[in-house]
C-alpha cells in the first residue's frame, strides 16, 4: 500500500509539472511542488508584476533619452544690454559749422589837403561798404565812412583833420597802437548803453603822424554785439592802414 501511494502521489506531481511546462516536456524536474502551490505562486508573480509596471519609477535610459531630448531645444537667454546698432545705422556727430573766409579788397585814395597829397589807404572785406569825402573849402575833415556789415548802426571813420585831435572823455586809454607798417597811435574806448537798453562801444585812435597835411586817425561806434561778432576783422582792417604823403 504504501509503495501505491507514493507512486500515486509521484504520480500526481508529474501531471503537474507536465500542465505546467506544456506536453512532451523531457526535462526532468526534481522536488516539483504541487499544481496549487505553482498557480498561488504565478497568481502572486502576476499581481507584483501588475503593481510594478503602475509605480514603476523611471530608468536611467529613460531619463538620458528625455534630457537628451530637452538639451535639442534651442536655448533662450535674454540679454540685458542693449543692441547693437546694425551695419546701416547712420553715427550722427557734431561738427562745427566751416569759418566763412573773409576775402578782402584794397581800397586807396589821394587827398590834397593844403595842396599837400596825401594818401589813405586800408583793407576792407569785399561785403562791407564804404562812402568817400573829399577835401572841401567848407569840410573841415577827410576820408572814409565805412558800414559794418552794412549796417547803418555800425561805422567806422577813417579821417584826416586841420585840427588837432583829441579823446579826453572816454574811461579806456590811452593804449599804445601801432598798424602792421609800423604807424604808431593812441586808442581810447569806452562802452555806454543805447537807447534800447542794449550795451555799445565806441573809440578812437589818434596817429602820431608828422605830416604836414593835417590830423590823422580813426573813429568807430556800433553795438557791443557787432563789434564783438566782428573784432578780428576789425582789428584786421586797423592793423592795414596806411597813411602816407605822395606827389
Amino acid at each position: 500500500m504504501m509503495k501505491k501511494r507514493r507512486k500515486s502521489i509521484l504520480l500526481l506531481a508529474t501531471m503537474g509539472v507536465f500542465l505546467i511546462n506544456g506536453c512532451g516536456a523531457k526535462e526532468e524536474v526534481q522536488d516539483t511542488p504541487s499544481e496549487t502551490f505553482v498557480n498561488e505562486i504565478l497568481s502572486s508573480v502576476e499581481e507584483q508584476t501588475t503593481v510594478a509596471n503602475e509605480t514603476q519609477p523611471i530608468t536611467s535610459d529613460e531619463l538620458q533619452l528625455e534630457t537628451f531630448v530637452k538639451s535639442e531645444e534651442p536655448a533662450k537667454t535674454e540679454s540685458a544690454s542693449d543692441p547693437e546698432p546694425s551695419s546701416g545705422q547712420e553715427t550722427q556727430t557734431t561738427q562745427m559749422p566751416p569759418v566763412k573766409e573773409v576775402k578782402y579788397m584794397d581800397i586807396a585814395y589821394v587827398f590834397k589837403p593844403y595842396e599837400q597829397a596825401v594818401e589813405i589807404s586800408f583793407q576792407l572785406p569785399e561785403d562791407w561798404n564804404y562812402t568817400l569825402w573829399d577835401v572841401e573849402e567848407e569840410s573841415p575833415d577827410w576820408g572814409y565812412s565805412v558800414k559794418v556789415q552794412k549796417r547803418e548802426d555800425a561805422i567806422i571813420s577813417i579821417f584826416g583833420q586841420h585840427g588837432t585831435l583829441t579823446d579826453a572823455d572816454s574811461s579806456n586809454g590811452p593804449k599804445s597802437f601801432q598798424t602792421s607798417q609800423g604807424m604808431t597811435g593812441q586808442y581810447f574806448g569806452d562802452e555806454y548803453t543805447l537807447d534800447d537798453g542794449n550795451p555799445a562801444i565806441q573809440g578812437t585812435i589818434i596817429f602820431d603822424t608828422e605830416l604836414l597835411a593835417g590830423f590823422y586817425g580813426v573813429s568807430f561806434n556800433m553795438p557791443k554785439s557787432i563789434y564783438s561778432e566782428n573784432k578780428d576783422i576789425i582789428d584786421k582792417v586797423f592793423q592795414s592802414i596806411v597813411i602816407k604823403e605822395t606827389q
